[in-house]
């Protein structure tokens, strides 16, 4: 069933103190051209009585909230239409939520039908594709990159491969580069291969002060994340051997 507007309203719970609590509202419009129209709205309460240096530290600014609007392509429209399609709402009441609930409230306008509202069942699917889409937005302003790590394997100089992943979520899509013996190879991995990638390289402490700082030359093996810090990664064999499986 596809769907002419849905509206999200989402608040982290009252026992969520500033800076950490936020809520947004998300307006998301289907387009004849098979693209999704999106209104997005983040505002981070109460942070008036924090001292700038603490909100630096937790790697906040005052100037967090943030405001877009702007078109997604069809793989977003697809994405939104087929969690639409897997949700059930129910009714609730504000008053019964406790103070470490989470409020949702999902308003669903078909094609055909009648408006649904509630909150979702599948509340953690809605919260990572809010996530991804939250993402999106930033990429759409070039706040933010396409996410992009590089592996680098310099165990044989013989035979040295570099792996690049880039994963635009504005596209919702997954383009790897590999290159071994100054051969270079591109193909696509479907997007959900970015959720497990991310996870296994996020399951890892990496140690700045141990990272070099410029493009390897030594022996080992290596995971740059976009910026200037290369970690050696060789000890995480769970992580290389899923990268060099990518």
């Amino acid at each position: 069933m596809s769907f002419n507007t849905i509206q999200i309203r989402y608040q982290t719970a009252r026992s969520l103190p500033a800076p950490y609590a936020y809520f947004y509202t998300l307006t998301a419009r289907s387009l004849a051209n098979k693209s999704l129209d999106i209104k997005l709205s983040i505002t981070y309460p109460d942070r008036d009585s924090i001292d700038d240096d603490e909100l630096i530290a937790e790697g906040y600014t005052r100037d967090d909230d943030f405001m877009w609007s702007g078109q997604l392509p069809k793989a977003w429209l697809q994405t939104v239409t087929e969690l639409v399609n897997k949700t059930k709402l129910d009714l609730f009441s504000e008053e019964e939520l406790d103070e470490d609930d989470d409020y949702w409230e999902i308003s669903v306008e078909p094609d055909n039908g009648s408006l649904r509202r509630g909150r979702p069942k599948n509340a953690d699917s809605w919260q990572y594709l809010m996530q991804e889409l939250i993402q999106a937005s930033y990429e759409a302003i070039e706040r933010e990159r396409p996410f992009e790590l590089t592996y680098l394997d310099l165990t044989n100089r013989q035979s040295e491969t570099e792996i690049r992943l880039i994963a635009s979520f504005v596209e919702r899509t997954v383009k790897i580069v590999t290159s071994q013996n100054r051969r270079e190879s591109t193909k696509t991995l479907p997007w959900t291969t970015l959720q497990h990638v991310m996870a296994e390289v996020y399951n890892h402490d990496y140690e700045p002060d141990e990272a070099e700082t410029k493009r390897p030359r030594r022996d080992g093996q290596w995971l740059n994340l976009g910026d200037e810090e290369w970690y050696d990664v060789g000890e995480f064999t769970s992580l290389t051997k899923m990268l060099r499986t990518l």
